[in-house]
C-alpha cells in the first residue's frame, strides 16, 4: 500500500512559531496599543452630544488606522518571511534543511504557513477585540468585518511577495531590496518620468498619480479613504488576493528548482541574471540621475539631464557586475553599458526635440467642445468641462462655501455645471475657443523665443526686463478626449507685448470679461453693503461703512471699464493700497462670489475708486501718507 504524500509537517512548523513567536508578539501588542486608543475614541465620541453618529464612528476605523496598517504589517511580513526562509541565504543551513527526509514542497508549504500565522494571527486577535468592542458601544460591524477582511488581504499579498522574493536571491539583503521595489517601484517610475517629462517637454503637465495601485503599501491611504467613504474598491482587493496567489504558486515551483549552491549570490537564476542587471541599472540612472539634477539644477537642461542619467547608470551597471560576479574586476564588461548608454540617449533626445510631436500638437478649433485657459490647473474648471469625474468624497471641500460639510451634493447637477463654467477662462463658445486657440498657436509657434528668453532670465542680473506668465490650456473634444498643457513659465522682454495683445484680446470678449469681473453685472439693488478695511499703524482693525453705495459702484466699474483688461488676469501681482474694498451680496448663486463676498484687489490704477474715497472723506491722503509711509497721488481733474 503506497504511503500518503504529506505536503504539512507538524515539526517544522512548530519549531518555527518556538523559534519565532517575538514577531507576533510584538506586532500584536503594538496593534493592541492602537486598537485600545481606537477604543477609547470611539467610546467618547459615541457618548458625545456633538459627534454620536454611529455609522460614521464605525467608518472611522479606516482613516484611524492607515499610517499603522501602512507600518506595522510592512514591516512584520517581511520580516516572517526573512525568518522563517532564512535558511536560504546561508550555504550551511540550507545544506542541513534540504537532507531531512522532506520533500520541497513539504519544507515550502510548512514554512510558508507558519509565517503566515505570525503575521495573520495579530490582525486577527486584535480584529476580535474591535468587534466586540462595537458590539457591547452598540455600533455597525460593517466596518469592522470590511476593515478584518481588506487587512489579512493586503497582508497575505505583502507576506507572500516578501516570500517570492526570497526565491530569486541567496542573499537576504537583496530579499529586503526586492520586497521594497515591489511596494515603491510604480510610484518611483511614474515620478521619474513625469519629472523628465515635465523639465524637458514643452508643454507637458505633470497630472497625479495613476499607477499608486501598483504599488500597495503606498496605496493604502487611498484603499482606506475609499472605504471610509463607502466606494471602497473591492476589485482593487480581489486582484491584490489573486497576485498573492499567483506569487505563491510562483514562488513554489521556483523553490523546487533552487540549487542549494546559489546562497548567498544575489541572483537565484541565470535567466534572471540579466534582467536584475538592466532593471537596476534604470533604476540607478533614475534616483541617481534625479539627485544630480537636482543638486546642480540641471531641471531644464538636456545634456545636463543626460550626462547626470549616464552617470547614475554607470555606477548601477558596475555595482550590479560586481555583485553578480562576486569581484571588483568587471571593467571589460563595459559593451552591456555603452549599449544602454546609447538607448538612453536617443530616449533622451527623442524627449528633448519632440519627435513625437507632443509639444507641437494642439486640436483643431473644430475638434474642441468646451476648454478653459487659466493661470493654473484647477479641479473645479476639470469639473465644468468633466461634471461625470465629480468624486463627493474627494471635492466636497470645493463648495464649502455652498454647502455643510455633511451636506454636500452627490453628483453636480446641470444647474451647478451651468454655475462651473461661468469661472473665469472657461468656454464653449466659438469665438472664444478660437481665441484661446490662437494664444496657444502662438506659444507653440515660438517655443525656442521662450526657451531661449528663459534661459536669459535665469541668467540676467537685472530681471525687471523680463516679465512671466503661466498659462494652462484644458481641451474637452468632441469626441469626450481631454488634452491638457501647461507652460509654467513664459519669459518674454517687458516690450514684447505679442502674446499680451493676443491675452488682451481674448479678455475683451464680452463673455470672457464678464466672467472675469463678473460684478459689472451687479447693480446697488443686489449690494447688501460696502466697506473701507484698513489696519492703522498703531494696531487694530478699522471698518467704514460707505453708504452710498451706488456711488462706489459706478466708480470701480470706471476703472474697470478704463483698465487694461489684463489686469482681470495679471492684478493680483500689482502692489496693493493699504486699504481695501469689500462688497457684501444680499444673495448670490454665483461660484465666483464666495459667502456672497466680494473683496477686489485695489491697486492706484483705480483712480476714480481712489477719487471717490478722497471726495467724500472716506479717507485722507495726509494721513494714509504719514500712517503707512505710502504716498497716494491726487486724481487729477478730468
Amino acid at each position: 500500500m503506497r504511503s500518503k504524500t504529506s505536503y504539512f509537517n507538524k515539526g517544522v512548523f512548530l519549531n518555527n512559531i518556538k523559534r519565532f513567536w517575538l514577531i507576533t508578539f510584538a506586532f500584536s501588542f503594538l496593534l493592541f496599543l492602537f486598537m485600545m486608543d481606537y477604543t477609547n475614541s470611539v467610546s467618547a465620541r459615541i457618548n458625545s452630544i456633538y459627534d454620536n453618529d454611529p455609522v460614521n464612528i464605525a467608518a472611522s476605523i479606516f482613516p484611524q488606522s492607515t499610517d499603522i496598517m501602512m507600518l506595522l504589517p510592512g514591516f512584520f511580513c517581511l520580516i516572517a518571511a526573512l525568518a522563517v526562509f532564512s535558511y536560504m541565504h546561508f550555504p550551511r543551513n540550507t545544506a542541513m534543511i534540504h537532507s531531512l527526509p522532506l520533500k520541497r514542497e513539504t519544507l515550502y508549504i510548512t514554512n510558508y504557513l507558519s509565517g503566515l500565522l505570525l503575521v495573520t494571527f495579530p490582525i486577527v486577535l486584535n480584529g476580535a477585540i474591535m468587534i466586540l468592542a462595537k458590539v457591547y458601544l452598540g455600533i455597525p460591524l460593517t466596518y469592522a468585518f470590511q476593515w478584518l477582511g481588506v487587512n489579512l488581504v493586503l497582508t497575505f499579498l505583502l507576506y507572500t511577495f516578501a516570500v517570492f522574493a526570497g526565491m530569486f536571491t541567496g542573499h537576504m539583503a537583496a530579499q529586503v531590496f526586492y520586497y521594497l521595489i515591489f511596494n515603491f517601484l510604480a510610484v518611483f517610475l511614474e515620478n521619474v518620468i513625469n519629472n523628465v517629462l515635465y523639465d524637458l517637454l514643452f508643454g507637458f503637465y505633470r497630472t497625479s498619480s495613476k499607477f499608486d495601485v501598483w504599488s500597495p503599501l503606498y496605496h493604502i491611504p487611498g484603499l482606506f479613504n475609499g472605504f471610509y467613504n463607502n466606494e471602497g474598491s473591492i476589485g482593487t482587493v480581489l486582484v491584490y488576493f489573486i497576485a498573492g496567489v499567483f506569487f505563491l504558486v510562483t514562488g513554489l515551483l521556483l523553490y523546487k528548482r533552487r540549487h542549494m549552491e546559489i546562497a548567498t549570490d544575489v541572483v537565484s537564476f541565470n535567466i534572471v541574471k540579466p534582467i536584475f542587471k538592466y532593471s537596476a541599472t534604470f533604476c540607478s540612472s533614475a534616483l541617481l540621475g534625479t539627485i544630480i539634477v537636482e543638486i546642480l539644477n540641471l531641471n531644464q537642461n538636456l545634456t545636463g539631464y543626460i550626462a547626470a542619467y549616464l552617470t547614475g547608470g554607470f555606477i548601477g551597471y558596475f555595482v550590479c557586475e560586481m555583485l553578480l560576479r562576486k569581484t571588483f574586476r568587471v571593467f571589460k564588461a563595459y559593451k552591456g553599458f555603452v549599449v544602454y548608454g546609447l538607448i538612453l540617449i536617443i530616449l533622451f533626445y527623442s524627449i528633448g526635440f519632440d519627435f513625437f510631436g507632443y509639444g507641437s500638437y494642439a486640436p483643431d478649433v473644430s475638434e474642441i467642445e468646451i476648454m478653459y485657459i487659466y493661470s493654473v490647473h484647477e479641479i473645479r474648471r476639470d469639473l465644468a468641462l468633466n461634471p461625470e469625474e465629480y468624486d463627493p468624497a474627494e471635492h466636497r471641500y470645493l463648495f464649502s462655501h455652498k454647502y455643510h460639510y455633511d451636506d454636500y451634493p452627490m453628483q453636480l447637477d446641470e444647474e451647478f455645471v451651468r454655475e462651473l463654467r461661468k469661472l473665469p477662462g472657461v468656454t464653449d463658445s466659438e469665438e472664444s475657443i478660437a481665441k484661446a486657440h490662437k494664444i496657444h498657436q502662438y506659444i507653440i509657434q515660438n517655443e525656442k523665443l521662450f526657451k531661449a528668453n528663459d534661459s536669459l532670465y535665469g541668467n540676467s542680473w537685472d530681471d525687471q526686463e523680463f516679465k512671466t506668465r503661466s498659462l494652462y490650456f484644458r481641451y474637452k473634444l468632441k469626441n469626450g478626449d481631454i488634452i491638457e498643457r501647461y507652460y509654467r513659465r513664459l519669459v518674454t522682454y517687458k516690450d514684447n507685448t505679442e502674446l499680451d495683445n493676443l491675452l488682451r484680446e481674448y479678455i475683451s470678449l464680452p463673455e470672457i470679461r464678464l466672467k472675469y469681473e463678473p460684478i459689472l453685472s451687479k447693480s446697488a439693488d443686489d449690494i447688501l453693503s460696502v466697506a473701507l478695511n484698513y489696519y492703522p499703524v498703531e494696531g487694530g482693525y478699522v471698518r467704514k461703512e460707505i453708504p452710498d453705495v451706488e456711488g462706489i459702484l459706478e466708480a470701480y466699474k470706471k476703472d474697470l471699464e478704463n483698465m487694461d483688461p489684463l489686469f482681470s488676469m495679471d492684478g493680483s501681482y500689482e502692489a496693493s493700497l493699504p486699504f481695501n474694498i469689500s462688497f457684501e451680496f444680499k444673495e448670490s448663486d454665483d461660484l465666483y462670489f464666495e459667502f456672497n463676498h466680494y473683496q477686489p484687489h485695489i491697486t492706484d490704477k483705480h483712480q476714480n475708486v481712489i477719487e471717490y474715497l478722497v471726495e467724500n472723506e472716506i479717507i485722507d491722503i495726509e494721513r494714509m501718507d504719514s500712517e503707512y509711509g505710502i504716498h497716494l497721488k491726487p486724481v487729477p481733474a478730468q
